[in-house]
C-alpha cells in the first residue's frame, strides 16, 4: 500500500510539474523611467564653493532619467500571475542648474551621479479587470552600485574623483499592464546610504585625498547620503 501511494505522489508531483512549466511564460522587458531623487541626495549644498568637496558631494541632484531590462518568468496560479524577475536598472541624475553655472562660470566640468541597480523580485498580477487592463504589484531586493563622475579642472589643482560604492537596494512598485505588451507605474527605489570618499586621482593644493579620507574614516566622520528614487516608468514587454 505504501508503495502505491508513494507512486500516485510521485505521478502526480511529475504531472504537475510538467503542467506548471507549460503554462510559465518567458518574458522580457525594458522600461524607461523619469526619476525624482529623494532623502539627502536631493538635499542643499551646504556652501556655495565649487567645486564640492566631500561635504557636498552627492547632493543637489535633480530629475533624471533611467533605463531598465528584466528578464521574468510567468505563472498561472489561478486568481492572477506570479512572476520571478531578475532586472538591472540605469538612473542618472545631474545636479541643479544653478550649481551648473557655477561650474561653468569656473570652467569646471560638472558631476553626474549614476545608480545601478542590480535586484531580483517577483511580480504579483491580478486577472483583467476591464478592457485589457491588468493591475500589478511587485517587489525586489538586491544591490546597487553609485557612481559620481569626476569634477574639477581635470588636468589643474582643484580635481576631484570618486571611488564607487555598493550598497544593499529595495524596490517596491505599482501599476497596470495595457494589453501584453505596454505597462505603467510609479516605484519607490532605495538605494541605501552611501559613504563618500575620494580616489588617487583627486588633486588639490590643500589637502592630501588620501590623508582627508583616512581621517575622516579615523573619527568616524565619514560623509555618507541616504539615496533614493521615485520612478515614473513605462515598461515594455515582449
Amino acid at each position: 500500500m505504501k508503495k502505491t501511494i508513494l507512486k500516485v505522489f510521485c505521478l502526480a508531483a511529475i504531472v504537475f510539474g510538467t503542467s506548471s512549466m507549460a503554462q510559465a511564460q518567458f518574458r522580457q522587458s525594458i522600461f524607461l523611467d523619469g526619476v525624482l531623487p529623494v532623502g539627502s541626495f536631493a538635499s542643499s549644498a551646504s556652501n556655495s564653493v565649487v567645486p564640492f568637496g566631500m561635504k557636498d558631494m552627492g547632493k543637489e541632484a535633480i530629475i533624471g532619467f533611467g533605463l531598465g531590462y528584466r528578464a521574468s518568468y510567468r505563472f498561472d496560479v489561478g486568481f492572477g500571475q506570479v512572476a520571478p524577475f531578475a532586472q538591472v536598472d540605469v538612473f542618472w541624475n545631474t545636479i541643479d542648474a544653478d550649481w551648473k553655472e557655477k561650474f561653468a562660470g569656473h570652467k569646471y566640468s560638472t558631476p553626474s551621479y549614476f545608480n545601478v541597480p542590480l535586484l531580483a523580485g517577483v511580480s504579483y498580477l491580478y486577472d483583467e479587470l476591464w478592457n485589457d487592463i491588468t493591475p500589478y504589484a511587485e517587489f525586489g531586493l538586491g544591490g546597487d552600485f553609485f557612481f559620481i563622475t569626476s569634477e574639477g579642472t581635470g588636468k589643474g589643482n582643484e580635481h576631484y574623483a570618486y571611488k564607487p560604492t555598493a550598497e544593499l537596494a529595495w524596490m517596491v512598485g505599482l501599476g497596470a499592464y495595457f494589453g501584453q505588451h505596454v505597462s505603467a507605474g510609479v516605484y519607490y527605489y532605495g538605494l541605501g546610504k552611501h559613504y563618500i570618499d575620494y580616489t588617487d586621482k583627486t588633486i588639490d593644493n590643500n589637502l592630501n585625498a588620501y590623508a582627508h579620507a583616512a581621517t575622516y574614516t579615523f573619527l568616524n566622520e565619514r560623509e555618507s547620503r541616504s539615496i533614493g528614487e521615485i520612478a515614473l516608468r513605462i515598461g515594455f514587454h515582449f
